[in-house]
């Protein structure tokens, strides 16, 4: 996964692993409500002991709370990401519709993203990662 900005490339990490658990058949669907059945969303406030524990820690939390709440997180915005360079610390808000199996179709479950092989580089205009899941 690539993105300029290392707040897009974990925002695109989130989104990108949750698009493993489900697919949004329509994807206009992903920005519209039913009347009975609001998207959810989430703000989160973690902490990594490096810029690759928070990614981690950052999708799996995601996951987490997709599972917690019934939910397929199709957006997601890293509204802080500190310190600049080797970010620890990250606020984010996660939304997306309620996962339901009529409109949308299950594909896998993903358990968690793993350290193991993890590869990440938050350089200016190229930032890049390669997440392992754990199924």
């Amino acid at each position: 996964m690539w993105a300029a900005a290392p707040e897009r490339l974990y925002a695109l990490a989130a989104v990108g692993v949750l698009a493993q658990v489900a697919e949004v058949a329509d994807i206009a669907e992903a920005g519209e409500a039913s009347n009975d059945d609001a998207d959810h969303s989430v703000e989160l406030a973690l902490d990594g002991s490096d810029p690759e524990d928070l990614l981690v820690h950052w999708v799996n939390t995601a996951l987490l709370e997709a599972e917690i709440r019934r939910a397929l997180w199709t957006r997601a915005r890293v509204l802080r990401l500190e310190p600049m360079g080797a970010p620890t610390s990250l606020m984010g808000r996660l939304e997306g519709p309620r996962l339901d199996p009529a409109r949308h179709t299950l594909l896998r479950e993903v358990k968690a993203v793993s350290h193991h092989h993890l590869g990440l580089s938050l350089a200016p205009g190229r930032c890049r990662c390669r997440l392992v899941l754990d199924l």
